[in-house]
């Protein structure tokens, strides 16, 4: 009977917890870059004082919340990943810019409000930028393993900032819509990659 009741008590510490990150997530999506703790607690429902009693401080807030994005983002883009790469140029750079990779997450540019005081944050954003090199260069196999190491080597950190979000980001705010933004993310591998055909 007692264990029942922990168990209990800890499912809904969990459903509080996540409700927190998920109202801070919303926020940040309508807009709010820094919602304070009482709109947060409003947002999920909960007072002010569970959000303390779950987070101690802001950066836990958003390490929870860059996990999630974390995940999120890899489990948008790890299905699109083929075993084997496409044997046409353009269908491999069809892939690449297609919309599971290129969302529009405000959560990104909030994030770095607290990164610099945030290992957890910044862990989370290294790791994404790993896992997107390591798609580009498996895509772009065929045609980076013919250019010269120091060539090859450029050409790929070329193609990862060209993908990145905040290439992405600035595309969007100058205001292209998603479609050209896109078109012009494709025009640039095709010329990184010298490649007519892609």
């Amino acid at each position: 009977m007692e264990g029942t009741k922990v168990d209990g008590r800890r499912a809904r510490g969990l459903r509080t917890r996540n409700a927190i990150v998920s109202a801070l997530m919303d926020l940040i999506a309508a807009g709010d870059v820094a919602p304070t703790a009482q709109h947060i607690a409003d947002r999920a429902g909960v007072s002010v004082r569970s959000v303390y009693q779950h987070f101690s401080d802001v950066e836990g807030l958003y390490a929870d919340a860059s996990t999630r994005t974390y995940e999120r983002v890899v489990s948008m883009v790890t299905p699109h990943r083929p075993r084997v790469a496409p044997r046409t140029p353009h269908r491999r750079v069809q892939l690449i810019t297609g919309g599971d990779s290129r969302v529009d997450h405000p959560f990104s540019r909030a994030s770095r409000v607290v990164e610099p005081t945030s290992e957890s944050v910044r862990r989370n954003r290294l790791a994404l930028q790993q896992e997107s090199r390591e798609r580009l260069a498996a895509a772009f196999k065929p045609e980076l393993s013919t250019l010269p190491n120091p060539v090859r080597v450029n050409t790929l950190c070329a193609l990862d900032a060209l993908t990145s979000w905040s290439a992405w980001d600035h595309l969007r705010s100058t205001g292209l819509s998603a479609k050209s933004a896109r078109q012009v993310i494709r025009a640039g591998i095709v010329a990184l990659l010298a490649c007519p055909a892609c």
